[in-house]
């Protein structure tokens, strides 16, 4: 098992701690969340910018790794209304070129119709 597959404990400056976790899905291949633990309730404003920074600074890590190319990832957030799972999270995808880009986009575009029309659990709310 490589670094890149284990999951890894970030501390924040406020002392508190986010988890970067490898997903294994096989629909979006170098997928990774990083997360703010729900037991730390929502994070202040100050840890909000620092996590989408250290996702950023992740990213860039995971891209230059795994792909060579520093700049071949996607940031993806969703604000409490738009997410399906509770909890605040960042998505890092490694993309490495645009067909993988068109690919990921297809991939949430029929989730996201799925969550629409509730065949797929969603616990956003309602309004």
């Amino acid at each position: 098992m490589t670094s890149l597959e284990i999951e890894k404990r970030i501390g924040l400056s406020t002392g508190k701690s986010c988890r970067l976790i490898p997903i294994r899905r096989d629909l979006i291949p170098n997928y990774y969340v990083l997360v703010f633990p729900k037991e730390h309730g929502e994070p202040r404003p100050e840890e909000v910018t620092e996590m989408l920074q250290l996702g950023i600074d992740y990213a860039q890590q995971l891209a230059s790794e795994v792909l060579g190319d520093s700049e071949a990832f996607t940031i993806l957030y969703s604000g409490y209304s738009a997410r399906r799972e509770s909890g605040w999270h960042v998505h890092i995808v490694l993309l490495g070129n645009r067909w993988r880009k068109a690919w990921l986009y297809s991939v949430l575009a029929g989730k996201n119709l799925l969550q629409a029309v509730g065949i797929r659990k969603d616990d956003a709310p309602r309004i």
